[in-house]
């Protein structure tokens, strides 16, 4: 049940899925750069911190299985955010492979700012929802988003395909 690529159609629906998904990636990046919304972190280590901060403490397994990263990506974002003092990383005595993540004192404090930042942005772009179709819009988005994780798991990203 794929959308037939040749029909004219279809070609338009997935350009405007396209484009409409660019603009909400521009604009959400956009907001949090200008107004420092990240408190002066990258992207990926702001997302890392967030999943972080949801636990009192996670594996780097578990955290990169949680964020989608293999663990040597992974790795040298949290040795960044170890460097700045944000995140404690404990190895294992008894296992030297078994790495646990888990926020510092200032670790903490960012990501209580930075969830408070993100809780208020979002609560204001869901207040710009008619609060008919704010259920809706949030249901939309899960199926979405899974949706690209399961096709992305099933077949690969943007592999290109040849006939």
């Amino acid at each position: 049940m794929y959308y037939a690529h040749n029909n004219p159609m279809d070609i338009e629906r997935i350009r405007f899925l396209r484009k409409k998904l660019r603009q909400l990636e521009g604009q959400n990046w956009n907001s949090f750069v200008n107004q420092e919304g990240c408190c002066g972190l990258t992207l990926p280590q702001c997302h890392t911190l967030l999943e972080i901060g949801d636990k009192p403490e996670v594996s780097l397994a578990d955290l990169a299985a949680s964020l989608e990263l293999d663990t040597s990506t992974l790795s040298r974002t949290i040795q960044s955010l170890v460097v700045i003092g944000l995140v404690n990383r404990t190895i294992d005595d008894r296992d030297r492979r078994f790495v646990t993540i888990s926020l510092t004192g200032q670790g903490r404090k960012v990501y209580d700012e930075i969830e408070q930042l993100y809780n208020s942005y979002f609560g204001r772009v869901l207040d710009y929802i008619p609060s008919k179709k704010r259920k809706a819009v949030l249901e939309s988005i899960a199926i979405l988003a899974d949706a690209v994780r399961e096709f992305n798991q099933t077949t690969g990203c943007c592999r290109k395909r040849t006939k």
